[in-house]
């Protein structure tokens, strides 16, 4: 009834197929899959890079609020399907992986409270979180060993070609749980490629200002590795 309200104010025609309903067993599964992963990265979580750190706290607790209001645009009251900017890539390289867990478990829960979470909190946080996080993590690991160590590098690799993937190992997951649920995964599909370049080019251009303006905000960029001068 919610949505046909809004529907009807925005002068829209209701949707015609409600989106797909997850099994109550499912859900179990995904807290307690997502509840291990946080567990995993509180119990590591580098603190002490944050504590008597004024700037770093008040970055993080900025970025994770920007992130709530950004999940907020989206196309679910259009067509029943969550597509949105994911924002992990820019946490990932800014605050570390662990960090970046915690961000955005808590994006996924306030958007939960919200009832506008992905599945609910723990498929919202392992898909919309700790997978495109991996990824990016992952990425750049293999970039920082196998290529220079050059800013173009980090821009264009660690942040805009991670970002890409993030978003569509993101969106292809959602897609396959989409199909098991019986419904149909081609709006994932179709919304895959423009929105995984959207998310390149909003993470590249993000990190590029950052690392050019304030690099001290950015954990995975270090001055004197990728501006270091070179005979």
């Amino acid at each position: 009834m919610r949505e046909c309200r809004i529907f009807h104010a925005a002068g829209l025609p209701p949707m015609k197929t409600p989106p797909p309903q997850m099994p109550e067993d499912w859900q179990w599964l995904g807290s307690g899959l997502a509840l291990l992963v946080l567990v995993w990265a509180v119990r590591r979580l580098p603190w002490h890079k944050v504590q008597g750190d004024g700037e770093a706290q008040r970055t993080l607790a900025i970025f994770t609020a920007l992130m709530i209001l950004m999940r907020g645009i989206n196309t679910h009251a259009l067509d029943g399907v969550s597509l949105h900017f994911l924002g992990a890539a820019i946490a990932t390289l800014m605050f570390g992986p662990r960090f970046a867990l915690l961000a955005l478990a808590l994006v996924s829960g306030t958007r939960a409270m919200l009832d506008s979470s992905w599945h609910g909190w723990g498929w919202d946080f392992l898909v919309n979180g700790a997978l495109p996080i991996s990824v990016t993590f992952a990425i750049g690991t293999l970039a920082e060993r196998l290529l220079p160590a050059h800013i173009f590098i980090y821009v264009m690799v660690n942040a805009f070609f991670a970002a890409a993937l993030s978003m569509a190992s993101c969106i292809i997951c959602k897609a396959a749980i989409t199909a098991l649920l019986g419904a149909d995964p081609m709006p994932y599909l179709i919304a895959g490629l423009p929105l995984s370049f959207g998310e390149a080019f909003f993470t590249g251009g993000t990190m590029a200002l950052i690392v050019a303006y304030r690099p001290q905000w950015c954990a995975s960029f270090d001055d004197e590795k990728y501006l270091k001068k070179r005979d």
